[in-house]
């Protein structure tokens, strides 16, 4: 429920904040006083577009802010939980605009995209007029407004999850169709691939282990070239051990003791030598470098690495394609098996989409003939007996159905006995469109949680139909919170709280909001009965009109 709406510097709005209640709030005044522009404010606030003349003359900025109470309310609550917004008891929109054009958005004091803010408004407000394309005379809405009447939301959620099934059994059918035309295509070459690669038999990480192994018989046949150079170089022309023995036995020949440690150190030396000799031996015999193992790894190196040329990619993606070719192979020996499975799985889901969906349609048709029998007594009460409501209810071609089932709804009235039905807006004049919106909306009270705004719906009437109207707007307002711009006395005097709208001022026009007292709103309802000049028949007729009401 909009509990106040706070506005500085829209147009003739210079600052004004106004109070409103449950029930029915009604906004009069002179034409031209500013009633639209009031309900532009209130637009501007619930995101709708934005233009930079709204900023008052003379001014840098302007700003709207709207404060809302808020019940249950759940759908409103999931939007705000979906965008991450606090949901207390009550909602603050507010919104700003600068003399460029520029506009910022806020939800209890939060930034918002203008996107963002219009959403939230679609669910706080419901506005209705006869120029106005959306709501009840936006066709688009009429499915889902009989499926509220109707009470199909369990049976709506089953027709969803079906469709949504379906969809998913035919993607699935499809991508096996796409998948088989391409793979079949290619079939020569997946069982060339499967033959070659199969047999060469890749495995994860062979490349690597390969390389490593190649490198170490490298290194240890490279370690054994060193030795068998050291040993040759030990026993080359008799060996060191021999040259050593003859030094030996020539010194010894020599007389005197001073030559002995210079023996003894050559046979130490020699001792040593014939040791490392020895090792040097040992390590050569015990060195295994197999050179058959060594030439298969270069040969299995040099396999897969052609292979790899040749499918163009890493050896390492070798066996993962191995897998994968095997596997579309699999798939196309397996294609009428595979694609008969889907094709009964799709019919299946095809088939309890199909039924759910005629259900929809079914109580759909049954609510229908409520519905016009409901909106029948309204109109009749509007003075429009005559006229005639019908749903019509078209099956669309396949490709268009979805979630709410199969078929198109449409509200079709013939205003006259004899005349065709056609759509609302086209069929009904200014007057009696006014009256069959006000008669849906009275019956199908759509979002009671919503305020629902009616912008001058009662143009082109007057007399018993206005009193009916405000009958009407009165009865609607038990439900939810209205908000009405009349010129009608008999509708404004049906109002729990009457807001009265005035211009004033010499140099500069400004438009006020106040509340009417009671003597004031007797005074007005005279007002709009006779014009500038109210004479004391008006004043009474008012206080009849204001006394029926109460």
């Amino acid at each position: 429920m909009l509990s106040q709406l706070s506005i500085h510097n829209i147009l003739l709005l210079k600052t004004c904040a106004i109070d409103f209640t449950r029930g029915l709030n009604v906004l009069t005044g002179e034409t031209g006083a500013g009633k639209s522009i009031l309900l532009d404010a209130l637009g501007l606030v619930l995101g709708e577009r934005s233009d930079a003349g709204l900023v008052r003359s003379g001014e840098t900025q302007a700003s709207v802010s709207a404060t809302f109470v808020l019940g249950e309310h759940q759908a409103l609550r999931a939007l705000l939980a979906e965008l991450e917004l606090d949901a207390g008891d009550e909602l603050i929109l507010r919104r700003s605009l600068q003399a460029d054009g520029k506009s910022r958005a806020f939800v209890n004091d939060t930034a918002v995209s203008i996107g963002a803010l219009k959403r939230i408004g679609e669910l706080l407000v419901e506005r209705h007029g006869q120029h106005d394309q959306r709501g009840l005379l936006d066709s688009k809405t009429h499915r889902a407004l009989l499926d509220s009447y109707a009470a199909n939301a369990a049976l709506l959620k089953k027709t969803a999850t079906a469709f949504a099934a379906w969809k998913e059994a035919r993607a699935q059918q499809e991508a096996l169709a796409a998948s088989m035309q391409g793979a079949a295509n290619e079939e020569q070459w997946l069982r060339q691939s499967v033959k070659e690669l199969g047999a060469l038999d890749p495995q994860e990480g062979e490349e690597e282990a390969l390389v490593e192994q190649r490198a170490q018989a490298n290194a240890a046949k490279q370690s054994i070239q060193h030795l068998q150079q050291a040993l040759e170089a030990i026993h080359a022309h008799g060996g060191l051990a021999l040259g050593m023995r003859q030094a030996v036995r020539s010194l010894q020949k020599t007389a005197g003791e001073g030559y002995l440690p210079i023996i003894e150190g050559l046979e130490r030396a020699e001792t040593e030598l014939e040791e490392a000799t020895v090792a040097l031996e040992g390590k050569v015999s015990d060195a295994d470098i197999d050179p058959r193992a060594l030439e298969q790894a270069e040969d299995r190196l040099h396999a897969l690495r052609a292979a790899g040329r040749k499918y163009n990619m890493a050896v390492a993606s070798l066996p993962g394609y191995l897998a994968s070719a095997r596997e579309k192979l699999s798939r196309i020996t397996n294609f009428d098996a595979q694609d008969k499975a889907l094709r009964a799985q799709e019919a299946q889901a095809k088939a309890a989409y199909v039924e759910l969906a005629q259900e929809l349609s079914f109580k759909r048709a049954k609510a229908a003939d409520g519905l016009v029998k409901a909106v029948g007594k309204e109109l009749t009460s509007l003075k429009m007996a005559s006229t005639q409501l019908r749903l019509a209810q078209t099956v669309m071609p396949e490709q268009s159905w979805g979630e709410a089932g199969h078929e198109q709804v449409m509200f079709e009235v013939a205003t006259n006995a004899g005349q065709s039905f056609g759509p609302l807006a086209k069929v009904a004049s200014g007057g009696e469109l006014s009256r069959m919106l006000l008669a849906l909306k009275v019956v199908l009270r759509g979002n009671a949680e919503a305020t629902a705004i009616f912008d001058e719906i009662d143009t082109g009437t007057g007399g018993a139909v206005a009193e009916a109207i405000g009958l009407r707007l009165r009865k609607l307002a038990d439900s939810t919170q209205v908000l009405v711009v009349t010129h009608l006395p008999q509708v404004a005097a049906q109002a729990v709280r009457h807001l009265f709208i005035a211009k004033a001022g010499t140099k500069q026009v400004e438009t006020t909001v106040r509340l009417l007292s009671d003597a004031e709103r007797t005074e007005e309802l005279a007002r709009m009965m006779s014009g500038a000049t109210i004479s004391d028949e008006a004043r009474h007729a008012a206080s009849k009109l204001l006394q029926a009401a109460s």
